[in-house]
């Protein structure tokens, strides 16, 4: 059975995980090292004080300008990077067709998003102690593909890495549902598909990665520099 690595218990959010405990190439993937998160707007002194202590030294926010403009982070003494990377639905406020699937908006993120995916390992490189934690609104798309990524480098299992991205649309079920209901009061539809974390869309964006781009050593350092 996969067991996937469980929400830090915070007040002001709700999906917020170590990507640490996973098997890997060389062992198990170490603690402490990478968080991948939701949206930190909401985060209480308590939240941010857990974090600190928690080890994280470096926060890089994947969202768009918009999004960090009307929702800007709130991270204490932590060190704050911002990375924008597309996320239509996010970026466009729900507004317009979308994409056909998140399939389809990783595929782009992976080709189009190159340079800024570069940024982000580099950020993450160069915190030599404590934790890098990156995140976008929900923690499952922008920063669905971080992950993706990094647990690949570390050579864990690709079920598990299924298995990690999957896990989002159960930890943000609730803020889910509020989040549609706000957005259907301001006339705004949030189709279902866009707040789930289905397996076969991961499954597909990794398929996808092999075919085009072999292996993640080649990606990181030939396509993103």
């Amino acid at each position: 059975m996969i067991r996937v690595s469980e929400p830090l218990q915070l007040d002001g959010a709700k999906n917020i995980r170590d990507l640490g405990g996973y098997p890997a190439e060389d062992g198990i993937t170490a603690r402490g090292v990478f968080l991948r998160a939701d949206g930190l707007q909401e985060l209480t002194s308590r939240d941010i004080e857990t974090l600190v202590r928690y080890g994280v030294r470096r926060v890089i926010d994947l969202r768009s300008d918009m999004e960090v403009k009307y929702m800007p982070d709130r991270v204490g003494e932590m060190e704050y990077f911002h990375v924008g990377m597309l996320d239509q639905m996010n970026s466009e406020g729900f507004r317009g067709t979308g994409p056909e699937s998140m399939f389809t908006l990783y595929q782009f993120l992976l080709d189009n998003s190159a340079e800024k995916i570069g940024e982000v390992m580099h950020l993450m490189a160069e915190v030599k102690e404590g934790a890098s934690l990156f995140h976008c609104t929900a923690g499952k798309d922008r920063t669905g593909v971080i992950a993706m990524l990094l647990l690949k480098l570390a050579g864990v299992p690709e079920e598990y890495i299924v298995a990690d991205y999957s896990a989002t649309e159960i930890y943000m079920k609730d803020v889910f549902v509020r989040q549609k209901e706000q957005a259907a009061a301001n006339g705004i539809e949030i189709k279902d598909y866009m707040q789930r974390s289905k397996p076969e869309d991961m499954r597909n964006t990794l398929d996808y990665f092999h075919k085009k781009y072999t292996d993640v050593e080649t990606y990181l350092l030939q396509t993103c520099g």
